[in-house]
């Protein structure tokens, strides 16, 4: 599973979708404790006129991407493509927030859409493999 954040800093989510600067993404493996990491930064982007566009095709893999702020229409145009958005506060620690859902997968008590993202086959294998450290 793929997971973006909208960063400036790497640290931390503090941008809205649309216009931030760089984007922290996590893959998670299939090893226990073990997790890809890589950065997009906004050159990466090739920016145009349709920044959500830009963005929907370079996250096109993730299934959540945390950011402070989405607007209605771009929330909208993720969810069609297959990406969950999820807004939080700004300065939100990325670390926490791996965490977190580390804790919600482990709990079995997995929302609908997060269901729906790891499949009801992967469910129970994602719940015991995938850690977050």
């Amino acid at each position: 599973m793929l997971v973006a954040f909208a960063s400036s800093d790497g640290k931390t989510i503090d941008s809205h979708f649309a216009s931030s600067p760089s984007f922290e993404m996590y893959k998670f493996t299939d090893e226990p404790q073990e997790i890809i990491h890589t950065s997009l930064a906004a050159e990466d982007m090739e920016e145009s006129e349709d920044k959500v566009d830009v963005r929907i095709k370079m996250l096109k893999k993730c299934a959540i991407v945390y950011c402070t702020q989405i607007g209605g229409p771009a929330a909208a145009r993720l969810v069609q493509s297959g990406i969950h958005p999820l807004k939080v506060l700004e300065g939100t620690n990325i670390d926490d927030e791996l965490d977190r859902l580390n804790k919600l997968l482990q709990s079995k008590k997995l929302p609908p859409w997060l269901m729906k993202k790891l499949g009801k086959s992967a469910r129970a294998e994602a719940v015991t493999s995938i850690k977050f450290f």
